[in-house]
């Protein structure tokens, strides 16, 4: 099951947890009951994408509705893709992803670094980073 939310900010704690009137209502129920998170994004200074970040932010909603403010358990797996193609390119994403999901209490069910991906349609030439992202997708 995959969830994609672009999300604001919070500052209530009714059933419709953001004062915000928007979208994001359709998602938080869907947020609440997923067993897995994907995370895909392609990389953008060495990071994910603004609108992601932005999810996580507006995600504190669902957090405020509990006492302790704490998450719902999740399982995550991060899809990524960029033009760099090496361990130092994706070592702040690394940091992050594994920050992010530590502090959630999250379980990682895998990453795929997708690099050397400087223009729209290059992956369809990598099949080998296909397959482990399918693979990946199988093994859930």
């Amino acid at each position: 099951m995959a969830v994609l939310v672009v999300v604001m900010e919070v500052k209530t704690k009714t059933l419709a947890p953001c004062v915000q009137k928007d979208d994001m209502s359709q998602i938080y129920p869907v947020y609440k009951t997923a067993d897995i998170i994907v995370l895909a994004s392609p990389m953008y200074y060495w990071g994910i994408t603004g609108q992601l970040k932005c999810a996580f932010d507006r995600l504190f909603a669902i957090a405020e509705l509990n006492p302790n403010y704490e998450n719902p358990q999740k399982e995550c797996i991060l899809l990524m893709a960029s033009e760099g193609n090496t361990s130092d390119n994706f070592a702040p994403v690394k940091a992050f992803y594994e920050g992010l999901i530590s502090h959630l209490g999250w379980k990682n069910l895998g990453i795929v670094y997708a690099g050397g991906n400087m223009n729209i349609g290059d992956i369809l030439n990598k099949p080998e980073q296909l397959k482990q992202a399918e693979d990946l997708g199988k093994s859930i």
